[in-house]
């Protein structure tokens, strides 16, 4: 399979608590082993930084350390601003852990109080610059609008919004979409449906009235509840796993 266009930036968002980092690593699984693209995972939520260990794969450095580190050094005069502004590139591209499957970058957790403002711009000059490394960039976003609306993913392709069946989440996707043609470039919208049980045509109905295509349907999935509840990275899930298998089935649907 040859991609239309490359880097393909996908952004996975939602409300906080549907499983959207999960998603995100089923879709990393999905690629990985499905195709020999160059792969980046970007884990840009701050709040919870779950991703580096679902897919075993933990950077030395984050966004934020090297953030702080430039502030600490500028303050301190250890360095010139000129030194300090030319070195930006090689710290971020050295934070990026590397496998035999994919990368990974992380934003990381600010260490003392305040808001993610200054961070999350940052990810966004970041964002643009590392992705022409890559085939596909998937990008584990914080739950909500605050990063489509401060423009953090302003040059993504594709915009992912994971739900679970309640109708609030499925509220919170329409609002997401709603920002996201206000705030960023994307070319295709949908939407996954998590942790599916029983009749869910209220869900369906809702989105459609939204304007918005379900990509899947993911069920209630024993094997990845197992996974989730004892901690193991989801990444080793088996190909047993219903979730893993929708996904996988449907990721041609993502990478088109």
């Amino acid at each position: 399979m040859e991609l239309k266009k490359t880097p393909l930036i996908i952004a996975i968002t939602g409300k906080g608590g549907v499983g959207k980092t999960i998603i995100t690593t089923l879709i990393a699984k999905a690629i990985s082993t499905s195709y020999k693209f160059k792969l980046l995972l970007i884990d840009a939520d701050p709040t919870h930084p779950h991703l580096s260990k679902m897919v075993k794969l933990v950077p030395e450095e984050s966004l934020e350390k090297i953030r702080a580190d430039l502030i600490d050094n500028t303050i301190s005069k250890k360095e010139n601003i000129q030194a300090i502004a030319e070195s930006i590139d090689f710290k971020v591209y050295s934070a990026i852990k590397e496998s035999k499957d994919f990368s990974l970058f992380s934003i990381g957790q600010p260490e003392g109080p305040g808001c993610f403002c200054p961070s999350n711009a940052l990810l966004r000059k970041v964002i643009e610059s590392i992705s022409q490394d890559f085939d596909i960039v998937l990008i584990d976003c914080e739950a909500g609008l605050e990063q489509i609306n401060r423009m953090v993913i302003k040059s993504v392709d594709y915009v992912i919004i994971v739900t679970d069946i309640s109708l609030r989440s499925v509220e919170t996707a329409y609002s997401i979409s709603q920002s996201a043609k206000k705030f960023t470039n994307y070319r295709k919208i949908g939407v996954i449906i998590n942790r599916v049980k029983g009749d869910i045509a209220k869900i369906t109905d809702k989105l459609k009235e939204y304007d918005l295509t379900a990509i899947a349907s993911i069920p209630e999935d024993e094997i990845l509840t197992e996974f989730d509840l004892e901690g193991k990275p989801i990444i080793d899930i088996s190909d047993k796993s219903t979730s893993y298998q929708i996904i996988k089935d449907n990721i041609h649907q993502i990478l088109e």
